[in-house]
C-alpha cells in the first residue's frame, strides 16, 4: 500500500507538471497575440491610412482640399481660414488635420499648408484656427524631381511674392493648374525684365605686351541655364537631395591674335548674373532658391605668333552637386580650326565659368543647400616643329572641372560635405598642319 501511495503521489506531481507547462504555453501565446507590434491587422490599418499622390506619400491626417472646398473659403490668413459653407469634405476637418490647397483670386495665387488647432461654427459655415505645419506632419515619404528650364517660365504672384511655380501631381487640380498656366502666359507677354531663355556673350580679352604690341583672344557664344533637382523624403525627413546644374545648348567660338610670348589668364565669372527668382513646388511649402552667375574665361601660354580661329564648338555640360558628385561634358566640333599664321607654340584654354548655389526651404526653414564653382572649356594646343620641316600638330580637348559643396537636413539629421576639384577631359580634335 505504501508503494501504491508513493506512485500515486508521483503521478499527481507528473500530471500537475504537465498541466502547468500547458498553462504557461497558453499564457505566453496569449501575450504574444496581444502585442500590437506583432499584429498584422494593425500594420495594415496604419498603411492604408497614409495617402499616396503621384510620387509622394502623405501623413494620414493630411487633407488635400478639392475645388469645391477651396471655393467655399471666403477669407484666409496665416492663422485663420473661414469657410462660408460646409462641403462633404470639410465635415471631416478636425483638430490636428493638416489642410493643403491652392486658391486663386484674379491673378493672385494663394497656397494653403496649415495644421488645424481648433474649429468653431459660424452661421452656415465655420472658422478654422491654424498653425504652421511641420514637414514631418505633412510628407511621409517619396520623391520630387524634374528639370527646371527658366526659358519658358514667367513669375506669378504666390502668397504675395513673385516666384516661379511648378505644380505637383495630385496636389493641384487640373482646373487650378490651367488657371496658373493662363496667368503665366499673361505675365510672359507683359514681362519687362531680361528674358531667361538664352545668355549670349561676345568678349574680347586684350593682353598688352610692352615690346611686341597687344595680343587678344575673342570668345563668342552662349548657353541656356537649367536646373535638374531631386528631393527625397523618408519617415517624414529629408533623406536625399541633389542638384544638377546644366549648361545646355553651349556654343563656343574663339579667335586669337598672338604677337609675342604670352602667359596670361583672365576671367569674367560675374559677366552674366542670371536672375532666377525662387521656385515654388506647388502647395508643398518647398522652395528652391537658385543664384547663378557665369561668363567666359581664357588662359593663354604662347611663344611666337599665332593668328586664326582656335575652335568652334557646341554641346552641353552638367555639374551634379550631391554626396556622389558627377561631371559630364558633351562638346562637339562644329567646324575645323583655321590657323592663318604660326610661329611658335600655343596652349589656350577657352570656356565658360559658372558659380552657383541652390537652397531648399520648407516655408521659411532652410533644409538643404548645394553649390559649385565650375568650368566647361576646350583646351587648344598647337605645337610647331621647324626642323626638318614646318609641321604643326593642333589638338583640342574638352574639359570640365568643379569644386562643389552640399548640405541637407535639419539637426540632428544634418549632413554636409565639400568635394575638392574634380576634372574630366577627352580629345575632341587633332590634325597635322604643314606650313
Amino acid at each position: 500500500m505504501k508503494i501504491k501511495s508513493n506512485l500515486f503521489k508521483i503521478s499527481r506531481k507528473f500530471y500537475f507538471s504537465i498541466l502547468f507547462a500547458i498553462f504557461c504555453v497558453f499564457l505566453l501565446t496569449s501575450c504574444s497575440q496581444d502585442d500590437p507590434a506583432d499584429t498584422p491587422v494593425e500594420k495594415t490599418t496604419e498603411s492604408t491610412a497614409l495617402k499616396t499622390l503621384g510620387n509622394l506619400t502623405l501623413q494620414k491626417n493630411v487633407m488635400i482640399l478639392n475645388d469645391e472646398s477651396v471655393n467655399a473659403i471666403s477669407s484666409q490668413d496665416e492663422r485663420t481660414i473661414t469657410f462660408n459653407r460646409t462641403t462633404p469634405q470639410t465635415d471631416s476637418i478636425s483638430t490636428g488635420t493638416v489642410i493643403v490647397g491652392t486658391k486663386i483670386d484674379g491673378d493672385q495665387v494663394n497656397t494653403i499648408l496649415s495644421k488645424v488647432t481648433s474649429v468653431s461654427k459660424i452661421n452656415n459655415g465655420f472658422i478654422v484656427q491654424t498653425s504652421s505645419a511641420k514637414l514631418e506632419e505633412f510628407i511621409y515619404s517619396g520623391t520630387l524631381s524634374g528639370v527646371y528650364d527658366p526659358s519658358d517660365k514667367s513669375p506669378v504672384s504666390i502668397n504675395g511674392k513673385m516666384v516661379n511655380y511648378i505644380p505637383v501631381e495630385g496636389l493641384v487640380s487640373k482646373e487650378i493648374n490651367n488657371k496658373i498656366l493662363s496667368i503665366e502666359a499673361k505675365n510672359f507677354q507683359n514681362q519687362k525684365i531680361v528674358e531667361f531663355n538664352r545668355f549670349n556673350f561676345d568678349k574680347t580679352f586684350s593682353f598688352p605686351l610692352s615690346s611686341a604690341g597687344t595680343s587678344s583672344v575673342n570668345v563668342k557664344g552662349g548657353f541656356t541655364p537649367k536646373i535638374d533637382y531631386h528631393i527625397s523624403f523618408s519617415w517624414g525627413h529629408l533623406s536625399d537631395y541633389y542638384v544638377n546644374f546644366i549648361m545646355d545648348d553651349i556654343k563656343l567660338q574663339s579667335t586669337a591674335s598672338i604677337v609675342g610670348s604670352l602667359g596670361y589668364t583672365a576671367s569674367t565669372t560675374d559677366y552674366l548674373n542670371i536672375p532666377i527668382v525662387p521656385i515654388v513646388l506647388g502647395p508643398t511649402g518647398l522652395i528652391l532658391s537658385p543664384t547663378v552667375s557665369a561668363g567666359p574665361f581664357v588662359g593663354v601660354q604662347a611663344t611666337g605668333k599665332v593668328q586664326g580661329k582656335l575652335l568652334d564648338l557646341e554641346g552641353n555640360a552638367n555639374f551634379l552637386v550631391s554626396k556622389a558628385p558627377a561631371l559630364n561634358i558633351n562638346l562637339q566640333k562644329k567646324s575645323d580650326p583655321a590657323i592663318t599664321g604660326l610661329e611658335g607654340n600655343l596652349s589656350a584654354e577657352v570656356g565658360l565659368e559658372a558659380k552657383g548655389a541652390v537652397g531648399l526651404m520648407f516655408v521659411t526653414i532652410p533644409i538643404a543647400n548645394s553649390g559649385l564653382r565650375g568650368r566647361a572649356s576646350a583646351l587648344s594646343s598647337l605645337g610647331l616643329t621647324v626642323i626638318p620641316e614646318r609641321k604643326g600638330i593642333f589638338s583640342v580637348k574638352g574639359r570640365i572641372q568643379a569644386d562643389m559643396f552640399y548640405g541637407f537636413g535639419i539637426a540632428p539629421f544634418r549632413y554636409e560635405g565639400t568635394i575638392p576639384l574634380l576634372k574630366k577631359e577627352y580629345l575632341l580634335y587633332q590634325k597635322d598642319f604643314i606650313f
